[in-house]
């Protein structure tokens, strides 16, 4: 079996397909519909005739007075309602009425008025069709009993559609009235249509299957033109994009989303390069220190002292270099909507309340006055662990860039609704530029540098907040200090 791969092709044949099962349907009906029509108009136009036959000879025998109308002639003994005598006056009368009128003669039809006898009182056959031999109607079960009825013979291989019509005079039946039509015209005219149908129909089929390729293949050119763009496009060269038509049409939306899944690949992707190069910065800092202090231990004898210097040293590095690796598991199962929470009722001031009581001490040594304020009672839905290490974080950074003498406020309130922990600080503030590179992991200002830390703390904290859905607000001006508010919904 020939498989086409081509969607323009396939998409062509389909069409040509339904088309050719449709029109075929409706030339089967129409002709059969035709066929049903002229047959019921010629039994139509054959009965209107033999009726008006019938009324034109008892209209004459009526003004003739042929027709005694009392009292009606006896019946003698036979098959007809009326006596010899009065059946060929009947006769007679009826015979000369068309020789004044040529009724029958002038008639489109093939007519004949035939008694009961079989006798034929009157007809219009001449040339071949004198030769036609009318079945017996006194064999017509139909014709016996409703006293009419439609045949069709054939004759040197020529249909004909008959009509009977029995006539009564006084309500007795006296003679047959025969109307025939050829059907030859009607058969040539179906056998016509049938030709038709069987020419006009596959070409045009064609013409239409021909019609779909080229239209298929006009309105997927831009297709192509994406398939051969995209096969330039690989992981070592994002910059490429899809070609649209700005027609916003299916496949005009379709080149623009792909194109921004580009968009997104390649942000990833420069994400991924610039996350391991940040990785490697991060962690050869730490190792340089562990090697050195190592190498140190071991290229002399060096005293107890020194000895326990390097190894806290060590420690201390390595304890770094711990945290680094749980702050980046911790992204990356984030990023993998992996983060598993323990949720349960909490009361907000009473996590803030541990959280602060860490960094008392701390903001003393360091000449830094702490405030908290909790005058409304919040209750949340969360993991006390992850939102306990997200105002660690925060707390972390209030204190770590507020100099001395400065103040740091805490509130948790509830407001329009929500429960909201604000976190001031007097420290060195943050300019706009770096305000909104804030978050970006890795990403740590001039005057952050100085400071212990990778740059993940705010990673982290923009992480915790998506997955309670909370929303983090962070206000800073330069000299002047740094607000964050977290806003979460109640229990």
């Amino acid at each position: 079996m020939i498989r086409v791969r081509s969607f323009k092709i396939r998409l062509a044949l389909w069409y040509a397909l339904i088309l050719l099962v449709f029109l075929l349907g409706f030339g089967f009906l129409m002709q059969a519909e035709l066929s049903r029509t002229l047959y019921r108009d010629v039994e139509h136009s054959l009965m209107l005739e033999s009726l008006s036959i019938q009324s034109a000879i008892i209209a004459h025998l009526e003004e003739r007075r042929a027709i005694p109308l009392s009292p009606p002639p006896k019946i003698e003994k036979g098959t007809f309602a009326f006596s010899p005598e009065y059946q060929s006056f009947l006769a007679r009368a009826i015979r000369h009425w068309e020789k004044q009128q040529k009724r029958i003669a002038r008639s489109l039809y093939l007519v004949r008025v035939v008694g009961l006898d079989h006798s034929v009182m009157l007809s219009n056959l001449g040339r071949w069709e004198r030769d036609i031999i009318f079945p017996d109607f006194e064999r017509d079960s139909v014709f016996m009993e409703t006293g009419n009825s439609f045949q069709t013979i054939h004759f040197q291989k020529r249909p004909i559609r008959l009509c009977y019509q029995l006539a009564r005079i006084e309500g007795r039946p006296f003679f047959v009235i025969q109307v025939a039509k050829p059907l030859d015209e009607i058969e040539a005219t179906l056998n016509r249509l049938t030709i038709i149908i069987a020419l006009i129909i596959p070409l045009g089929v064609m013409l239409a299957g021909w019609a779909g390729w080229f239209l298929a293949k006009r309105f997927l050119k831009p297709v192509d033109r994406m398939i051969h763009q995209s096969r330039t496009i690989t992981a070592a060269y994002l910059k490429g994009r899809l070609p649209r038509t700005f027609s916003l049409d299916e496949l005009d939306r379709l080149a623009e989303t792909l194109n921004e899944m580009i968009d997104r690949l390649e942000a990833s992707t420069q994400a991924v390069r610039e996350f391991s190069a940040n990785v490697s910065h991060e962690f050869k800092t730490p190792l340089a220190i562990i090697r050195g202090e190592i190498d140190l231990a071991l290229r002399r004898d060096r005293s107890q002292a020194d000895l326990h210097k390097a190894l806290r040293i060590i420690s201390e590095e390595t304890d770094g270099l711990t945290r680094l690796v749980n702050d980046l598991n911790f992204l990356v199962k984030s990023d993998a909507k992996q983060l598993t929470l323990q949720r349960r009722t909490l009361i907000l001031n009473q996590l803030i309340d541990s959280v602060v009581s860490l960094y008392r001490e701390r903001c003393q040594k360091e000449g830094i006055t702490l405030k908290y304020d909790q005058s409304d009672e919040v209750k949340i839905q969360g993991d006390d662990h992850h939102l306990k290490r997200l105002f660690i974080n925060l707390m972390d950074n209030a204190v770590k860039f507020t100099d001395v003498g400065g103040s740091i406020t805490i509130g948790c309130k509830i407001r329009d609704g929500a429960g909201v922990v604000r976190i001031e600080d007097t420290g060195i503030g943050i300019d706009p530029e770096t305000l909104s590179h804030l978050g970006t992991r890795f990403y740590r200002a001039d005057q952050a540098r100085a400071k212990e830390g990778a740059g993940l703390g705010l990673s982290i904290v923009h992480a915790i907040c998506d997955v309670h859905q909370a929303e983090l607000q962070i206000e800073s001006q330069v000299g002047k200090g740094t607000a964050v508010s977290v806003k979460f919904h109640l229990a």
